[in-house]
């Protein structure tokens, strides 16, 4: 196995540990759910936006 599929397994299954984290928490805690405002959406789409600017710009660089 290379390092490269080492590492995707690592996040796979970090990724799989979280969601199933989260799926126990919403089951336990069902109150605690609360919807997301369109503002705070938006406002994380524009951070998604810079940040993937910002990104490619950087590998341009490298």
């Amino acid at each position: 196995m290379s390092k490269n599929d080492t590492e995707r397994n690592v996040k796979t299954q970090a990724s799989v540990e979280f969601v199933d984290l989260l799926n126990r928490d919403i089951k336990d805690n069902p109150e605690s759910i609360q919807l997301v405002s369109r503002g705070l959406l938006q406002r994380i789409q524009v951070i998604r936006k810079q940040a993937e600017a910002n990104r490619r710009r950087e590998l341009q660089e490298d």
